[in-house]
């Protein structure tokens, strides 16, 4: 577990204590929270992809150790309800296994009706920066990356064609590189536009005052901010449909007119796309 504290920066006469409790408490580096790993294959499925109003995989990741960002899990729930596209909630010690999943089914072929859409807040922004750092390595472009108060961003490499950042500052402590949020960056801003918008200074429509680290991946306000981004990149099937001919052995069908007028069809059982015990 040495590589988790990479990330926690700790006076040094803190450290035994920080490691006894980890080793009690967490006894391992995955997702500690009982959930399983997150339903990836559902966003390829054709059964469920045909019963939503929009296309894209769009995958948003939880903070350290997947107990943090509960919201997170909300949100994947309402892009892939609310906006119709397909979305799975991810913990952020699942990033490999996110970013080798995205490879295999890109070269399988599988990964072909939409927009490709990283989300993650904390060190789980931070991670999917890293994922999108693997995808291009692969040749694969991600066309919108949202991250909500990144701690240690990278820079943002260039197979991404648009970014997008909400982040709250604390001036007074900000140099302190854990529990903050922080302006994200771009390795080339030629080819990737960035948005940063600090949700302290910024007027944005609704009270941002009682947000902090922890809490600002649930804010329904933040929320709707980042659910107008997947809009507009996420075209709805109808209009895909249009331009995109169905090919291979993946045949495109029309969407039921029940679900073209309603919400998109939740998971089996109306059970959230997040990850399961």
């Amino acid at each position: 577990m040495s590589h988790l504290f990479k990330r926690i920066p700790t006076p040094s006469s803190l450290l035994p204590f920080l490691m006894l409790a980890m080793t009690i408490f967490f006894g391992g580096c995955m997702d500690i929270t009982g959930r399983g790993p997150a339903p990836l294959d559902r966003t390829v499925d054709q059964a469920q992809r045909q019963l939503h109003t929009r296309v894209g995989y769009v995958y948003c990741m939880r903070g350290w150790l997947g107990i943090f960002s509960t919201g997170m899990d909300t949100l994947a729930d309402k892009i892939d309800s609310k906006i119709g596209a397909p979305a799975v909630s991810v913990a952020d010690e699942e990033y490999r296994r996110l970013q080798d999943w995205l490879i295999k089914e890109h070269d399988e072929g599988h990964i072909n009706e939409g927009p490709l859409v990283l989300l993650g807040h904390s060190y789980g922004a931070d991670d999917q920066i890293r994922v999108a750092e693997a995808l291009k390595e692969h040749g694969i472009s991600v066309d919108l990356l949202v991250v909500i108060d990144p701690v240690t961003p990278p820079p943002i490499p260039d197979n991404v064609k648009r970014a997008y950042c909400l982040y709250y500052s604390h001036p007074l402590t900000d140099w302190y590189p854990a529990w903050r949020g922080v302006p994200a960056r771009v390795a080339d801003p030629t080819k990737t536009p960035l948005t940063n918008i600090d949700l302290r200074t910024t007027d944005v429509g609704f009270d941002t005052s009682e947000i902090n680290h922890v809490n600002v991946e649930a804010v329904n306000g933040v929320h709707n901010m980042v659910m107008k981004q997947i809009e507009q990149v996420c075209p709805p099937r109808t209009a895909w449909l249009q331009t995109h001919p169905a090919t291979g052995n993946q045949p495109l069908t029309q969407v039921p007119a029940a679900v073209i007028n309603g919400a998109a069809m939740r998971a089996p059982g109306g059970k959230p796309n997040v990850a399961t015990p």
